[in-house]
């Protein structure tokens, strides 16, 4: 009996999306694969780990992230570049406001030539 609850796929914890209705849910690994994939697209950067966590009733989530990043321009610009592209695909493909992008660098290294 117990081989067959653990072999049950269990979505982990759900977050509310495109709207208000609570209607649509989506499971936190999904959403975090989504933005992964989002900072990635910034040049020089590999996204570590993506955490999301629910910060209103509706559809507003916090962002915590960390990455390592290339220095091939200024950190603070490339978090800005990360948040944005984070925030614009949170908002456009998975209908959730951000109301942050919590970005930690881990590590830092130079552009493989």
């Amino acid at each position: 009996m117990t081989k067959i609850i653990h072999d049950q796929v269990w979505p982990g914890s759900t977050l509310p999306f495109g709207g208000q209705t609570h209607a649509l849910r989506i499971a936190e690994r999904a959403a975090s694969a989504v933005l992964r994939r989002a900072a990635d697209e910034v040049p020089g950067v590999t996204t570590v780990s993506c955490r999301l966590a629910r910060s209103d009733l509706f559809t507003g989530v916090r962002v915590i992230m960390t990455l390592t990043a290339e220095v091939n321009r200024p950190l603070p610009e490339t978090a800005g570049l990360v948040r944005r592209s984070v925030a614009d695909t949170c908002g456009h493909v998975l209908g959730m406001v951000v109301t942050a992008v919590d970005i930690t660098v881990v590590e830092v290294h130079h552009a493989s030539v």
